[in-house]
């Protein structure tokens, strides 16, 4: 499954300088000039950027699953760091029939990977928590500066 495109809304740069091009969808992604990984030339002037506003990009984020709006939450687990992560988090699992989650980074980063579609993994941040579909198989891992929970939802 590809990712959806979504519209280029903006352009900010990250602490390291890098250009992050925020997206229609809410979403935000790094646009950088990395020869020969990456090429994108006009990311380095202001002219190009302003050329490619509307422009769309694939948005990977867009793949998550989104939460419905009639779930609530029943339960949350503790928070966890790299090291105090449960190994039953880092395998592959699954949430039970009619059961939501979602992770919630308090700081740094975990990796999410959703296991049962071709290259859905998502590095979440305080900013872009991770939707758990019921049933859905899944695994996290923790980066060293991670600290998160998880909270179930039905």
């Amino acid at each position: 499954m590809s990712a959806p495109e979504s519209a280029i809304r903006s352009f900010r740069q990250d602490e390291a300088g890098d250009w992050i091009a925020e997206l229609e969808c809410g979403h935000a992604q790094h646009v950088r000039h990395r020869p020969p990984m990456e090429v994108r030339e006009w990311v380095v002037t202001e002219e190009g950027r302003r050329g490619r506003i509307r422009a769309k990009l694939p948005c990977r984020y867009c793949r998550m699953p989104r939460l419905p709006a009639t779930v609530s939450e029943y339960k949350r687990t503790a928070v966890f760091d790299a090291k105090t992560t449960p190994s039953g988090l880092r395998a592959r699992h699954t949430t039970k029939a009619g059961v939501w989650g979602e992770i919630v980074v308090v700081e740094g980063r975990v990796l999410y990977v959703i296991e049962d579609e071709e290259d859905a993994t998502f590095i979440l941040r305080p900013d872009t928590p991770g939707a758990i579909a019921p049933q859905a198989p899944h695994h996290v891992e923790p980066y060293d500066d991670a600290r998160f929970y998880v909270r179930f939802l039905r």
